[in-house]
């Protein structure tokens, strides 16, 4: 009798504190916040003794061991043995899932009532799951990440991922599937800072029955921002590969020309107004969430106005300010954006490398997006692959921390979003021609929705390492329902050695010419 209490007891200690999570307006429970993993499963899903590439580690397979195919384990043991080049993370490539939840890096989850997304510290890949019974309209399209649908069932929320194609590992030990895999994840929140989740996995194809794995995520409380880590570009970087520009590279200095840099030079443009039928949300703050397509009309290819040749598409143009339309560029910057456009300088565009393209050119480079918005946060998914997040409250980052993406901090002013961005790296490139951006570039932008379908995208940089003075850009945004495709640029990237070849030409003949 004694023991039947005990358990009873324990029983509903355990419902109380399932009442305890943190929930959402809605009452679900609330998964937000930054993650990471606990145990070791990124490197081997299995029970494993530590090696020189591989820390050591308990199964967290339900009974022990993947139940795999005899040849599947031949195959396994195969790609274990040659793990170091064959691992597709060796290449920095998208992991998939669920290997992704299990990587040792944190990631950050934002949820509304019809999305859930998950942006991840490594490669800035991101997840995004529709909330939704509907079948995703790209449904037998395989991508690397598949496509995800969520529900909840009580307090647990059960993701679906199908179409992943078989060209990732579950992990570091080459433990594998084919395209056949169909994933069932759940997460639930076993208090506030505890998050469990499983995944099951169905593939009759190499598994002789679906098995399920377990983690244990544990919330990070010593930042309020996820960094970035890079994988590839820091891999080209440490190899040589993406040589460092010394004049816009940080922590490069302003040039001394004898032009001084003129920060009140500009025109006060004042915002367009909000559209009176815009989508809005419960406390009346625009709702500008969902799918968008830049009306770039170009510039990936100048920000400037030019009517293009043979090898460039020509821009309508998008500077506002000044008011000729010109780049304020100082005489060196002007004549390193002519040299860009050569064909020997492809290969310098970071996003031939399909590195993360910087601001404000994410936002036009010819691919859409997904904005995620919830009251902290305003999230811009790529479909390119590389996420942007932009905090509604806090402080910048040190001056020493440098990132693709820059650190964002943005505020509603009545119903337009005002961002400002810092902490650069000055990596970037603004565009294919080559126009010029620094570490020192402060960027300010604004959202303001001028109807239900469209929102007026207004960008002010403030760079004095290329210019003069502050400029100015503008471009609608145009929204749809419907949902993003993957673009995996680096898993299917044909054109850079040719671009690498034409630059290595050149730099041959003119040592020969030397």
């Amino acid at each position: 009798m004694r023991l039947v209490l005990s358990l009873i007891s324990l029983f509903a200690a355990g419902s109380v504190a399932a009442q305890d999570v943190p929930r959402a307006a809605s009452g679900r429970p609330d998964l937000q916040g930054i993650w990471q993993v606990v145990e070791r499963a990124g490197y081997d899903l299995e029970a494993h003794a530590a090696r020189h590439d591989m820390k050591a580690g308990l199964s967290v397979v339900d009974g022990g061991e993947i139940p795999y195919q005899p040849w599947a384990a031949a195959q396994k043991a195969e790609n274990f043995a040659s793990r170091a080049t064959a691992d597709p993370l060796a290449s920095c490539y998208l992991p998939g899932v669920p290997r992704v939840m299990a990587l040792d890096y944190p990631f950050q989850i934002f949820q509304t009532d019809d999305q859930v997304a998950l942006t991840f510290e490594w490669q800035q890949v991101y997840r995004l799951i529709y909330v939704s019974d509907e079948p995703s309209p790209y449904a037998g399209v395989e991508s690397w990440m598949g496509h995800s649908r969520g529900r909840w069932d009580g307090d647990v929320f059960v993701v679906d991922v199908t179409d992943q194609n078989d060209r990732t590992w579950l992990d570091s030990a080459g433990n594998f599937h084919s395209a056949a895999m169909q994933v069932t994840e759940r997460f639930r929140l076993e208090d506030s800072d505890t998050l469990a989740y499983e995944a099951t996995i169905d593939d009759p194809d190499v598994f002789t029955r679906p098995w399920t794995l377990r983690l244990t995520m544990k919330r990070q409380s010593h930042g309020d921002r996820l960094l970035e880590y890079q994988c590839q570009a820091e891999k080209e970087e440490a190899n040589g590969a993406f040589e460092r520009d010394e004049r816009t590279w940080y922590p490069a200095p302003v040039p001394d020309d004898g032009v001084a840099f003129d920060a009140d030079a500009g025109i006060d443009l004042p915002l367009p107004a909000a559209g009176e039928d815009v989508r809005r949300l419960a406390d009346g703050t625009p709702d500008i969430s969902g799918w968008y397509m830049a009306d770039g009309g170009g510039a990936n290819y100048g920000l400037e106005a030019h009517p293009g040749h043979e090898l460039l598409p020509p821009s309508r143009g998008h500077v506002v300010d000044p008011a000729d339309g010109t780049l304020p560029y100082r005489t060196w910057a002007r004549a390193e954006r002519i040299e860009r456009e050569m064909p020997y300088r492809g290969y310098d565009d970071p996003t031939a490398h399909c590195f993360v393209a910087g601001l404000p050119r994410s936002h036009y480079v010819p691919a859409p997006f997904f904005v995620v918005q919830t009251p902290t946060h305003v999230v811009f998914l790529h479909e390119r692959m590389a996420w942007r997040l932009i905090r509604l409250d806090g402080e910048f980052l040190p001056d020493t921390i440098r990132l693709w993406q820059g650190d964002s901090i943005g505020r509603w002013e009545g119903d337009s979003l005002v961002v400002e961005s810092r902490n650069f790296n000055g990596k970037a490139w603004l565009n294919e021609t080559g126009d010029v951006i620094s570490h020192m570039e402060t960027l300010v932008e604004t959202y303001t929705p001028v109807s239900p379908t469209q929102v007026h995208y207004r960008a002010t940089v403030t760079d004095p390492i290329p210019y003069t003075r502050p400029w100015t850009m503008e471009m609608p945004f145009n929204h749809m329902d419907d949902e993003l495709l993957e673009v995996a640029c680096l898993e299917d990237n044909n054109d850079l050695q040719h671009l690498k070849d034409v630059r290595d030409e050149h730099r041959a003949s003119q040592n020969q010419g030397d």
